[in-house]
């Protein structure tokens, strides 16, 4: 690859705007992991030469996989509309679609790349994973399988057709597809985690922990804290954390699961992301003015056009909609100056953090890179408690809420403990709750969790939600 690249550049030193050497030097940048390098010699590349619909499908899949699907959809449907017989333009349009929480129409991309090639291994497993995130496992399933006998080498196929069988409370045959994704990829960090969960699921601490160290992802290292934790090894526990201080640093997921163990445990918290979360909780009366009124309408009706999924899976949110994909990339004037605003009161936010010395000041984004979504809830709607362990920072800001529900229902509700953290003791767990108004701005660490007090009235709340993404 450094050949590879070395000859790139010294060609472009002759002939700096030679298309196709441009777009080799993008994918040789894209699979050595400079993935923005790569998509920024793409768009030049497309910017020189629109109709190589080679780069836009490239700069397209380029685009997904930098969380940018917005961006990527043009792209793809120009590969489309120029090549409606291929296959590979219909799956990579799916993902883009997908991505933005488009699922019908992702669907129906996905089902013409299949008509166009039955076989087509990619379509089958994007199809099966769209259907098995629609909350639909047994259609799911017979196009992982057919993945998985059609690329029996692809530990990806095994994997995928492992996580359907799981939803499906089949764990035996999960395990082994799980098993054979091994076979093939021995260190693959995703199939060790999911194998490991369901160890743990069948209280198999001692092998879920084998295969959580194996895995390495900072969720599968909570996962293997929490498994020593339900086995009383606390002093491992809390050795590991202060061993590895620097690596846990900005893993949430550990973050959230040292809080909680050092409060029932009474132990100072050795986590240096963020030790005392609850008290970095702040509301800020951003648009609380008569005159704001009219800026919380218009977010709404900009929010109203995008759309909407009910009770999106790997989400919290229950009896509600919550838009995909991110709310800011769209455009809209209003979401916009909301962007801007949000800035401005992160910044702020920063400036006031103390202790200044653990990572969540320390380690700061140096790009404020915020990622929103719009949330509906209807009568009996809440978002049981999560946290945002991708996040560095996340808030929310409120738009409406019920006016004829009891004090209580519709606040959001702050606290310590995950929906699975194990018991540890029965000191009372710290909670903080706050009864939002329109026009409030909640600002906490991605770490804290927190749920929404269902409400009983014939109302609506809504609320933008957002996060500050980590570099």
């Amino acid at each position: 690859m450094a050949e590879a690249e070395a000859a790139c550049l010294e060609r472009l030193r002759q002939d700096e705007a030679n298309v196709p050497v441009l777009h080799l030097l993008a994918l040789i940048r894209a699979q050595t992991g400079r993935l923005q390098d790569g998509a920024a010699l793409l768009e030049r590349v497309v910017g020189l030469a629109p109709d190589l619909l080679a780069a836009r499908s490239d700069l397209g899949a380029m685009l997904i996989t930098l969380a940018r699907p917005e961006a990527a959809e043009p792209h793809l449907r120009a590969v489309v509309a120029r090549s409606p017989d291929s296959a590979d333009a219909q799956v990579n349009l799916g993902n883009a679609l997908h991505a933005q929480g488009q699922l019908d129409a992702a669907e129906s991309a996905y089902r013409a790349a299949l008509g166009l090639d039955p076989r087509h291994v990619r379509g089958l497993i994007s199809l099966g994973n769209l259907l098995y995130a629609m909350r639909r496992p047994a259609d799911a399933l017979g196009f992982l399988a057919a993945a998985a006998e059609l690329a029996p080498g692809s530990a990806a196929a095994h994997l995928f057709l492992g996580n359907c069988l799981r939803d499906l409370v089949r764990a035996d045959e999960a395990v082994a597809s799980y098993r054979r994704a091994l076979a093939i990829e021995p260190g693959n960090a995703d199939v060790n985690e999911n194998l490991g969960i369901i160890l743990k699921a069948q209280q198999r601490f001692d092998e879920a922990i084998a295969c959580f160290r194996a895995s390495g992802n900072p969720y599968s290292r909570a996962l293997a804290l929490e498994c020593e934790l339900r086995l009383g090894r606390h002093a491992d526990f809390f050795a590991y954390l202060e061993s590895h201080g620097a690596e846990e640093a900005t893993n949430l997921h550990s973050a959230s699961l040292s809080a909680y163990a050092s409060h029932h445990l009474g132990r100072p918290d050795p986590h240096r992301f963020c030790p005392a979360p609850l008290a970095q909780v702040r509301v800020v009366d951003r648009y609380t003015s008569p005159g704001d009124a009219e800026f919380l309408q218009a977010l709404i009706r900009e929010a109203g056009e995008l759309e909407v999924i009910w009770e999106p899976r790997g989400v919290t949110t229950k009896r509600g909609f919550q838009t995909g994909g991110n709310l800011f990339a769209h455009g809209y004037p209003a979401i916009a100056k909301l962007h801007s605003d949000l800035v401005e009161e992160l910044r702020r936010y920063r400036a006031a953090l103390t202790p200044g010395d653990m990572a969540l000041a320390t380690r700061w984004p140096a790009t404020m890179q915020l990622k929103g979504w719009f949330v509906r809830l209807l009568t009996g709607g809440h978002q049981y408690s999560h946290n945002h362990p991708f996040g560095w920072m996340s808030g929310c800001l409120y738009l409406q809420m019920p006016t004829q529900a009891p004090a209580g229902e519709g606040a959001i509700e702050f606290g310590l403990a995950g929906g699975d953290f194990p018991l540890l003791s029965d000191r009372p767990a710290p909670t903080l709750l706050h009864q939002p108004m329109p026009g409030q701005v909640a600002l906490f660490p991605s770490s804290l969790y927190h749920r929404t007090i269902p409400f009983r009235s014939d109302e609506e709340r809504l609320c933008i939600a957002f996060d500050l993404l980590p570099e």
